[in-house]
């Protein structure tokens, strides 16, 4: 596979990788609300293409089932003739009802997900993919912290291993631009409906701090830091499970992932250039046009076909 050719900086990859357009196909999904054991509900959308895989596919911090990476992710997989589930976590979607919030340690809502799917597609091998903060509650998952219905194939992008440094490092420099836009984003999802109330200008520390920790039963934003970071226990892994990361990100630090004990099933890829999420690429590929991550996801799709 041929690593990225670099745009510019990280900062610039994270940039045009969300804000350039992809085409993507219209494709009409099947809805579901799916229950939770506590009473709160997903919205999940769903398209069943009789294949033998099942992709489940969830979205990152402040995101949904409509974020572009979604979309496309979710075509490679229909290209394969695989069924897809389209994940929008508690409060993501007005269409479920839900009293608490999701966050980086809800790896029992994925186990719920894949649980579900097991059942809707009987005999269907599970791959769970997790992106940005869902690559986070998909670590959880694998790692054995919470849930316990495993894939048979994990795929995490852009993680945050370590939540607390992660969070601080969106409040400085030119990262505050996509703190702003997180901030902003999650105080008119919060303030919708709930009893809680955001300062007129803050962080993402400061919600974690007033609304994730006090919802979901966090001492503090530092507790749920401390309690939902996956870094000391990837070494725990014994599903198949691809991770891909970049060295320019700008708000996860590469360090951690050079750093951890990464279990033996886990094949870590470690891009020098593609910000968060990003990996916009300067040379254009037939199949994929610049986007290099559309490539690698390809790529470990096809991977795992063979192995099926």
């Amino acid at each position: 596979m041929q690593p990225v050719i670099p745009v510019f900086t990280g900062h610039t990859q994270t940039v045009i990788g969300h804000i350039v357009p992809s085409l993507t196909v219209q494709r009409k999904y099947s809805e579901h609300i799916l229950k939770l054991p506590d009473g709160d509900e997903l919205y999940l959308l769903y398209s069943n293409q009789g294949g033998p895989v099942t992709v489940t596919l969830g979205h990152g911090l402040g995101g949904s089932s409509d974020a572009d990476y979604i979309r496309r992710t979710a075509d490679l997989a229909v290209s394969n003739k695989w069924n897809v589930i389209l994940v929008n976590h508690r409060r993501a979607s007005s269409k479920a009802i839900a009293k608490k919030s999701y966050h980086s340690g809800r790896g029992e809502d994925m186990s719920a997900v894949l649980e579900w799917s097991r059942s809707q597609f009987k005999g269907s091998r599970q791959i769970a993919v997790g992106f940005s903060m869902s690559g986070s509650i998909l670590l959880n998952l694998l790692c054995g912290r919470s849930g316990t219905e495993q894939p048979d194939y994990g795929i995490v992008v852009n993680a945050p291993l370590n939540l607390k440094d992660a969070a601080f490092k969106l409040s400085s420099g030119f990262n505050k631009t996509y703190d702003i836009r997180f901030f902003y984003t999650l105080k008119k999802i919060i303030e919708s409906d709930s009893e809680f109330k955001l300062p007129a200008y803050g962080r993402t520390v400061d919600v974690d701090e007033i609304y994730t920790s006090k919802a979901n039963g966090f001492r503090d934003a530092f507790d749920y830091y401390e309690t939902c970071s996956a870094y000391s226990y990837v070494d725990k892994i014994e599903t198949p499970t691809f991770v891909l990361s970049a060295h320019d990100d700008p708000f996860i630090d590469v360090k951690y992932y050079l750093d951890a004990k990464w279990s033996k099933n886990v094949h870590l890829t470690l891009q020098k250039y593609g910000g968060h999420m990003g990996y916009f690429n300067k040379i254009k590929d037939p199949k994929y046009g610049r986007r290099w991550l559309d490539h690698y996801l390809g790529s470990v799709f096809g991977q795992i076909q063979e192995k099926i």
